[in-house]
């Protein structure tokens, strides 16, 4: 009796042990995220980058008139910034002489005013409220990152113009922020924070659904178009003719310092884009997760990436899709 009950034993450990090695060694890892109010188990992609890490929120206020947008770098961040400067304090913005060319290296007080920078807990739970944010193609947003960042200011590690090495670069910072039992905590960099996913911006993941998401691409007419659906949206919050005015012509007129969508260098980057299978795979496993938090054509991604190929869990009785 006893050997039979040892061996019982001995035979369901080796079953219970065996099993968990054939999942570590067999099954795919994933992680569930929560999309369009419901939650999806993402297998398959537990190299990728995750969605609503938030590690910058740049808000811009104007309190009068309702308004707050979210500045992301590399997606119209100058143009959000003017604008909501010059409606936050008009007559400042008028008689320091600003205009909608210039950046972040300009000196405006309304960088440095609390008000501007930081939504008060009325205007966030005014229903009347506008939150408005740019936001273009992450591989689109990538490549202007990479021609401003790396070729014209040389600010990517010691990559200089090695966009493989860039997109490693890029995915190693962003996986160490993610370790989040480390201490010290990892810092996001001046890199992290131009590079992050648009999902890691302005707390997105709590409150998705009150934002109003400007679509830009490259081109002019792109441009033209979310700019024109900002004077909209300023149309409706009262903003003035006249200021409605000079926001549209002066952003439609210039450009900042460093634009980069008519370059002929441009046309290279996303000629390394389309064909280079390194820097492909790192941009997959970094954006992947924008295209779907927010609503982006699919159809520049590779194959495997324009189908919805992950796994939906059955919830009481039924299975849900996207």
């Amino acid at each position: 009796m006893f050997w039979r009950k040892f061996f019982f034993l001995v035979c369901f450990g080796a079953l219970v042990l065996g099993t968990c090695f054939y999942i570590f060694l067999f099954l795919e890892a994933g992680f569930t995220v929560i999309l369009d109010g419901g939650k999806v188990n993402f297998t398959g992609v537990e190299d990728f980058i995750p969605p609503n890490v938030n590690i910058v929120s740049d808000f811009f206020v104007a309190s009068d008139y309702k308004m707050m947008s979210c500045g992301i770098r590399k997606s119209m961040s100058q143009l959000t910034i003017n604008a909501m400067c010059l409606l936050h304090d008009e007559e400042n913005f008028l008689k320091e002489n600003h205009n909608f060319n210039e950046t972040w290296a300009t000196n405006q007080a309304c960088q440095t005013d609390q008000e501007f920078r930081t939504p008060s807990n009325d205007l966030l739970n005014n229903n009347e409220t506008i939150r408005f944010a740019f936001i273009r193609d992450p591989i689109d947003r990538f490549v202007s990152l990479y021609l401003d960042k790396c070729v014209n200011e040389h600010s990517c590690w010691a990559c200089d113009i090695d966009m493989r090495c860039v997109v490693q670069e890029i995915y190693k910072g962003l996986k160490l922020l993610l370790e989040t039992n480390k201490d010290p905590k990892p810092i996001p960099t001046y890199m992290d924070w131009h590079a992050a996913p648009l999902s890691w911006n302005c707390n997105f993941d709590k409150d998705l659904s009150k934002w109003t998401f400007l679509m830009m691409g490259p081109d002019v007419e792109e441009r033209k178009s979310s700019i024109l659906q900002l004077g909209n949206i300023m149309k409706r919050q009262g903003v003035s003719e006249k200021l409605l005015q000079m926001v549209q012509e002066q952003a439609l007129a210039g450009e900042t310092a460093h634009a980069t969508h008519k370059s002929t260098r441009r046309l290279e980057a996303e000629r390394q884009v389309r064909e280079d299978p390194v820097v492909r795979d790192y941009l997959h496993k970094i954006y992947f997760f924008d295209y779907l938090v927010f609503p982006f054509n699919r159809k520049n991604l590779d194959a495997k990436y324009q189908t919805d190929f992950w796994k939906v869990p059955e919830q009481n009785g039924t299975t849900s899709s996207m």
